[in-house]
């Protein structure tokens, strides 16, 4: 019984123009080996399954080409087929992830000075060379700083923070990136069209998403779909297998929010756990499509650019940009979270009440649109009591003591939850006869259901009866979050004017080339 290949063996790219997705680091080589300008020492850099020892073996057989230097090997010399094969006596492999001793090292090294057996050059790949210990490193770098004329070094890392700068300023770095989805899955495509396998699109796209940029990963679930669909790559198959969550659930989830049916999205949530589906990659899978509505929100040539579906169209028209921004981090942030909570059902669940929570509109609450004219537009009232509020010629602006710092009574608020959330985004306006009038910015209008309760946590403090109304008003004002904000960014400022004046400072920077993050600047907070 014949004995199948792994795909990610049969399909491992044998010269540049088979790689994909690496273009910027092929066309580097292909110039320096055309040109002549050949370096001595190498050092490719990725995460895993991005090409890293293929390309140092492509490039071994370009140094070792019986046709000569090449970026073209021939493939059909004995050095090309002996490096393919891993049988070259002049290509030394090593896996610093086991050989990390620097005795080791020493032996390996030892052998550079002997000429080649049968090649042009000795060619050592070390692969994960962030692995060798300090004491190797120190061994090689003589050999590394002033090599043989026959000997070539192609380093290989996914952590090049964890190679010594002494080692990095010997080598020429390239960087090489992880594949984009599309990318891997036209790849798939031609290889099982070469394999003649039948498969469905949308099946390599679940690939190719899964393998998160490693081709490597997606060969090797490429394979697994193989055996799983009995030889058929489907859809349905995949997902299944790779416990993807079908995007009916997904749609169901977004409409029930739309519809505030708090009911379904429990209901769904339920029918998800007795499918044993993953709420970690339901929340990712969520993410990318509440993303995907808000590109169509933002401008409708989204949906040729980036072939998005028809489907989403009516989702554009439940929320308004700034609701989708909220249902996006709620959805980021719950995965983030997820370990957190009692259990992945519970969590699911939270982060969906989370959501229809945030995006509630009472009917009571009434916002009108409509702009008459420039003054018109301080002039909505959002009252949540059955009684008539004055007018404004009517209202008295005078202000109680007990009312007149609003930002420190708001810090009195500070356990009180969303009231105090609520209090920080409002400024005070008047006080009449137990009338509090307070005015908010529209932006902030997903607060105003929080109304009843700030209104109780103020009764509360100030112990006494008021009834509250809030106005949606479109002005800069200064409101405790506000003044909160300015203050910090003051503080920041001058932290930041602080480190860049310091002497030390000044003095690591001139005479060490260092770099000042701005980023890690934080002002020193007073207790």
């Amino acid at each position: 019984m014949a004995t199948s290949i792994a795909l990610a063996r049969k399909w491992r790219p044998k010269s540049f123009k088979e790689m994909v997705g690496q273009e910027h680091v092929v066309r580097a080589l292909n110039n320096a080996i055309e040109s002549g300008r050949i370096h001595h020492a190498y050092l490719f850099t990725g995460t895993r399954g991005v090409g890293k020892t293929t390309l140092a073996r492509i490039l071994a057989k370009c140094f070792n080409c019986e046709t000569g230097l090449t970026a073209i090997p021939c493939g059909q010399c004995e050095s090309c087929q002996s490096i393919d094969r891993g049988r070259n006596p002049d290509l030394m492999e090593v896996d610093a992830a086991t050989n990390t001793r620097v005795e080791e090292m020493r032996e390996l090294l030892d052998n550079a000075q002997y000429m080649p057996v049968a090649a042009r050059y000795k060619v050592y790949i070390i692969d994960e060379v962030h692995m060798l210990s300090r004491s190797a490193f120190n061994s090689m770098l003589k050999t590394l700083e002033e090599p043989p004329e026959h000997v070539k070094f192609i380093l290989a890392t996914t952590d090049p923070q964890k190679v010594p700068i002494t080692v990095l300023s010997r080598c020429l770095q390239f960087n090489l990136k992880q594949m984009r989805p599309e990318q891997i899955a036209l790849h798939l495509g031609h290889i099982l069209k070469e394999e003649q396998i039948a498969y469905e699109d949308n099946a390599l796209t679940l690939i190719g998403r899964a393998a998160q940029g490693s081709m490597r990963d997606s060969l090797s679930l490429l394979d697994q779909a193989i055996a799983y669909s009995s030889s058929e790559v489907r859809e349905e198959h995949v997902a299944n297998m790779l416990g993807v969550i079908s995007e009916d659930y997904l749609y169901q989830i977004l409409n029930a929010l739309s519809q505030q049916d708090a009911y379904t999205l429990i209901a769904i949530s339920q029918s998800m756990a007795d499918r044993y589906l993953s709420f970690v990659q339901a929340l990712e899978d969520l993410a990318r499509l509440i993303h995907n509505v808000t590109l169509l929100k933002a401008t409708k040539k989204a949906q040729d650019t980036l072939g998005l579906s028809d489907s989403l169209l009516p989702l554009t028209e439940s929320w308004d940009a700034q609701t989708l921004q909220l249902l996006y981090q709620i959805a980021i942030q719950a995965r983030h979270d997820m370990y957190l909570a009692p259990d992945e059902l519970s969590g699911f669940r939270m982060a969906l009440l989370r959501m229809l929570a945030f995006t509630h509109q009472d009917a009571a609450l009434p916002v009108s649109h409509e702009i008459k004219s420039e003054n018109s537009k301080k002039k909505q009232l959002i009252e949540q009591t059955h009684d008539t509020a004055p007018s404004r010629s009517e209202k008295q602006t005078h202000i109680p003591p007990s009312l007149a710092n609003w930002p420190e009574l708001v810090t009195r608020l500070s356990g009180a939850g969303m009231a105090y959330e609520l209090s920080r985004h409002c400024q005070l306006k008047s006080f009449e006869a137990g009338h509090l009038y307070l005015t908010i910015d529209p932006s902030q209008k997903t607060l105003i259901p929080y109304q009843d309760r700030l209104q109780s946590a103020l009764e509360s403090i100030l112990d006494m009866d008021i009834k509250l109304t809030i106005e949606l008003i479109k002005e800069e004002g200064h409101t405790p979050a506000q003044l909160e904000e300015k203050k910090e960014q003051a503080a920041l400022q001058a932290a930041k004017h602080s480190i860049e004046h310091d002497p030390l400072v000044r003095t690591l920077l001139d005479e060490f080339g260092g770099k000042l993050i701005e980023s890690s600047i934080k002002p020193i907070k007073n207790n």
